[in-house]
């Protein structure tokens, strides 16, 4: 086999080999490796060759089968192994045979495994062959043997990885067994290692300070902590190649569980604020890390201390007020990296403040409020205005360093929070003097600038949470709200904003007056405030940033403010000049994704594409455009049809080109949708208004707008994306038209949707929902009625078969399309619902739809059966009980509001059919589904719905409902006392009562515990 592993290896390794040769080769190199001959190959040939050259490639994989058997071995096998890799090991020693890395590591590995099975049985003397190996002090032995240590701790000491119970038993074992036996010696080598920091190298140095730090973890700590042992480690931070690794073990040493006064007389010991206090943390930034990391640890272990004994506050208020200044000093590092280091003892050391006030005073507050300020504002590392700046340490304004700042500043905000709670006074003092000095300066440094918005923004989130803690009744007229407010006013009215061009200034300042919009609409001066604002914001610094990002976000926000606010547009002047001035960015301009396919289930051959561009963000201006014609005063009548026809005019131009291009081609729809989409979201803007009036002139065009929009979709009926834009329009329209002869328009507008081809089950369920719009909307318009009369029958018979169409082994394995058809039956339900509460469930009575009324109820019962989904079977239930409420004595329709429903005829045998089955489904479901337990959420609430279904029978039809009910669970065997509790309760209980009861009977009756 021997021979065969090595070509096998030369094949696996040669670039130019066939690949088909190549993948036998892995395959055969992958059988080698789960096989006894070939874990046995493997440890023949490396013991055969360790003073040959061999193949780097060749030896890892011949290491990897043995590392993938050790745990499979024979205890025989193991003894074995364990001579053999010893073997190995020294006969590597003597030929002096220096692997790279890897190599080494993965032999380490393997003699880690190799321990774990050997140490407590087999070779008890393992660890003490491996020590021996470095008598000769041998580089490469002591390096082999540092890595062997560091990977047996991996195996069985690392915490940070998951195990099972049965190994985690194991390696208790085994290292109570290190203890007892080897730990000392060990311990003492490790030292000895580190006292010879001249002969060994700085890889073998730093090997052995990570293990002190691995292995103290779950070693007798008293092995590592004296005098000498700790000066020896300490003395490591003055070497550059070994520092890192050192704070790292100390860092481990001091997290060591130990009793209060011990920890604290470890941490008096170690001195290290006196070291770290004087160490130069310049030139190194990777240190300077590692030195925070080991600061926030001490102070950490001081807070642990002091919560664990409370007694021990003076000495641990001694020590924090030496660390104090070195976490100040890493908190007010240049760097980010470093400073986050330090957040967490920070964040326990205010949290134990709330506990134990004596532990701050307002010097030390006030400092460290200080540093935090200064600390979240931007790096001056840019002086360009123009600039985006970025965060602190970082110097860039990519995505990825904004969204760090941001976390690394909300980490601060929270400092300064809790800084407010713990000392309210200090706060108010400080907080107002930066804003002020930030903002009102001579200073227009643009990161000095932002820190003073971000800090007013934070000011007003402090006293809207109350962290002053303030009388809640007396916070609106406290002096630090007419601070804020003052401030506020006075930054609108300066011209910060306009002096300095920086994205981020612009930013915060339309996020602030949009966040503050009520401060403005309380103000005296709200008009002229208001004014000013939108003056900014149609500027070259908002609505027209060269700053994309600042330009989008900034559409959004105008929006905002002037769906918020409803600033009084009665100035003519203003009005046209702001709708002129924003004409430019109302061009719409599709752009195409890279590529586009047609749709394969589109039967008709329409094309529908994805968004792209800006058109999402734009909507918002189209919205507000909308909203400020509806704002001008009914008095300037003329003024609004005029502006509204000016943002119409270039989207029906549009919309011509369009319909007049032959050629379809993607890009023609994806105009053609957006344009729509623009009219509907005009229109949607414009009925913001509460009860506005709207004149004729307002009506015509958006009846113009309505006859537009059934014009392009004729054209563009094939793609669904045009159908939906068509829908979203004339969803907004209806609210204007409502009062007109729009019966028309939406009799066109359904017939042409309906009769598309290629309609798709998701399409059908938006569309189910836009004729429950219409139905409220239109539920006393004669026309409407009969539009939906006419249009019931086609509309249930198409939905009910999809429902029933089995779903093909293909589509089973598309989670979509049985999604779809989940939503469709939802929408079908809700639809029914729509009619029914509207007022007009006559229309499934009508001589035109009473032939399909049957399967309509049929359907009910059978989507209530079915509680395999709960949500859809709910709202079956529900649709019964409008059917019983409906249906009144004889079949007829029961609601004095359904204006149609007193001249049709009864509904034979409807009162006896829904009895019957009502009565059928209250029992069968609960007692004859077997998932059915009522102790489920889920079904509980179904069993509700079903006592409500019975209670509201009960109510409509009395005793002669009570008698069939009587019979009916007679003929289950129910005995005659449980029959008479239940219809006496029926009658009896109100609703909610007898809701408890039904679950309680339910589960009862089925035993469930």
């Amino acid at each position: 086999m021997e021979t065969q592993v090595l070509n096998a290896i030369q094949v696996a390794l040669d670039g130019s080999a066939d690949q088909k040769l190549k993948a036998q080769a892995y395959e055969f190199l992958n059988q080698v490796k789960g096989s006894k001959d070939g874990y046995d190959t493997a440890l023949k040939l490396l013991s055969t060759s360790t003073t040959t050259s061999t193949i780097p490639e060749l030896k890892f994989f011949l290491y990897q089968v043995i590392e993938e058997n050790v745990e499979k071995l024979s205890q025989d096998d193991s003894y074995q192994l364990s001579q053999t890799v010893f073997k190995i090991l020294a006969d590597y020693i003597h030929h002096d045979i220096k692997d790279p890395s890897y190599l080494r590591n993965k032999l380490a590995q393997i003699f880690a495994k190799t321990f774990t099975q050997v140490y407590l049985t087999i070779n008890p003397a393992f660890l003490a062959n491996l020590l021996e190996t470095t008598q000769s002090k041998n580089q490469l032995s002591i390096d082999y043997y540092t890595r062997i240590l560091l990977g047996i701790h991996s195996e069985i000491g690392d915490r940070y990885i998951a195990r099972s119970p049965e190994l985690s038993e194991r390696n208790i074992v085994l290292k109570d067994a290190i203890r007892s036996k080897d730990m000392s010696s060990l311990v003492s080598s490790w030292f000895k290692i580190l006292g010879d920091n001249n002969s060994n190298s700085d890889e073998i140095l730093e090997n052995t300070l990570n293990i002190i730090g691995q292995y103290v973890d779950w070693m007798e700590i008293s092995l590592f902590i004296s005098p000498e042992s700790i000066n020896t480690i300490i003395g490591y931070l003055d070497r550059e190649r070994q520092r890192n690794a050192t704070c790292d073990s100390l860092i481990h040493i001091l997290s060591k569980k130990m009793p209060p006064q011990n920890k604290l007389e470890l941490v008096n010991l170690l001195n290290l604020t006196s070291i770290i206090s004087s160490i130069d943390l310049s030139d190194d930034l990777e240190f300077a890390e590692h030195i925070a990391k080991l600061a926030n640890q001490i102070g950490e272990e001081l807070l642990i201390v002091l919560g664990n004994s409370p007694t021990l506050f003076d000495q641990v208020n001694e020590q924090l007020y030496k660390l104090w200044p070195i976490v100040l000093t890493l908190l007010a590092h240049e760097y980010d990296d470093v400073a986050q280091n330090v957040f967490s003892f920070i964040q326990s050391f205010l949290g134990a403040c709330k506990k134990t006030p004596q532990l701050y005073s307002l010097e030390l507050l006030s400092t460290l409020l200080n540093k935090v300020i200064t600390k979240m504002k931007y790096a001056d590392d840019n002086d360009n205005d123009d600039s985006d700046g970025g965060g602190n340490g970082n110097g860039g304004d990519d995505d990825e360093s904004e969204r760090l700042f941001a976390e690394f500043r909300a980490r601060l905000k929270l400092f300064q929070d809790n800084i407010a709670i713990l000392a309210p006074n200090l706060y108010i003092e400080a907080i107002p003097v930066v804003i002020n000095e930030s903002l009102f300066s001579e200073d227009k440094s643009w990161n000095k600038l932002e820190l003073g918005l971000f800090e007013l923004s934070n000011f007003s989130d402090s006293l809207k949470m109350n962290l002053i803690n303030a009388p809640k009744s007396k916070l609106v007229e406290s002096a630090p709200f007419k601070i804020f407010q003052e401030f506020l006013v006075k930054l609108i009215e300066s011209s910060i904003v306009l002096e300095v061009n920086n994205p981020h200034i612009q930013a915060s300042f339309f996020e602030i007056v949009v966040k503050h919009y009520s401060h403005l609409n309380a103000h005296e001066n709200r008009s002229g405030l208001l004014l000013r604002i939108l003056e900014i914001f149609t500027s070259p610094l908002g609505l027209f940033n060269s700053n994309e990002r600042v330009r989008l976000r900034s559409w959004y926000l105008f929006f905002r403010f002037m769906k918020l606010t409803k600033p009084k547009m009665d100035d003519e002047g203003l009005i046209e000049q702001i709708v002129v001035k924003l004409q430019p960015l109302l061009i719409i301009k599709a752009e195409l994704p890279t590529c586009t396919e047609p749709d394969d289930d589109d039967e008709g051959g329409g094309v529908d594409v994805v968004e792209n561009g800006n058109f999402n963000n734009q909507q918002y201006l189209f919205e507000t455009i909308g909203l400020l014609i509806s704002l001008i005063p009914n008095s300037l009548a003329p003024l609004k049809n005029k502006l509204l026809l000016a943002v119409f005019s270039p989207i029906f131009s549009d919309l011509e080109k369009c319909i007049s291009i032959e050629d379809k081609e993607p890009i023609i729809v994806l105009q053609a949708h957006h344009s729509l989409m623009a009219l509907g979201t005009i229109v949607r803007g414009y009925d913001y208004e509460a009860n506005l009036k709207f004149s004729p002139e307002t009506v015509e065009l958006v009846d113009n707008a309505a006859q537009v929009v059934l014009i392009t979709l004729e054209n563009f009926s094939k793609s669904e994306s045009i159908r939906d834009a068509s829908r979203f329009a004339f969803a907004r329209f209806i609210p204007i038209l409502k009062n007109s002869a729009m019966s028309g328009h939406l009799t066109k507008l359904i017939t042409i949707i309906w009769s598309s081809p290629g309609l798709k089950i998701s399409e059908i369920s938006d569309f189910l929902s836009f004729l429950g719009q219409i139905t409220h909307i239109y539920r006393k318009d004669e026309n409407v009625y009969q539009l939906l009369n006419n249009f019931l029958t086609p509309l249930f018979t198409k939905v009910f078969g999809i429902l029933e169409r089995p779903v093909s082994e293909d589509e089973s394995l598309r989670p979509d399309i049985l999604r779809d058809k989940t939503l469709l039956k939802k929408a079908i339900l809700n639809f029914v619902n729509a009619l029914i509460i509207n007022h007009l469930a006559s229309l499934m009575v009508t001589e035109t739809n009473k032939n399909e009324f049957p399967s309509i109820v049929s359907n009910l019962f059978e989507y209530a059966y079915d509680i395999s989904d709960t949500s859809a079977s709910k709202l079956a239930i529900l649709q019964l009980i409008n059917l019983v409420n409906v249906f009144g004595e004889g079949g007829k329709i029961n609601d004095d509001e359904d204006i149609y429903g007193q001249a049709l005829p009864a509904v034979a045998g409807i009162d006896q059919f829904l009895m019957e089955k009502v009565v059928n489904l209250s029992f069968e479901v609960p007692f004859q589904k077997q998932e059915f337990v009522s102790s489920d959420a889920q079904y509980r609430l179904i069993a509700q719905d079903i006592a409500m279904l019975l209670k509201t029978y009960q109510q409509k039809k009395g005793e002669t409902f009570i008698k069939y009910l009587a019979a009916y669970l007679t003929n289950m065997g129910l005995s005659q006392d449980i029959m008479n509790t239940f219809c006496t309760n029926l009658v009896n209980f109100d609703v909610k009562d007898f809701r408890k009861y039904f679950v309680t009977f339910i589960g009862q009756m089925k035993g469930e515990k």
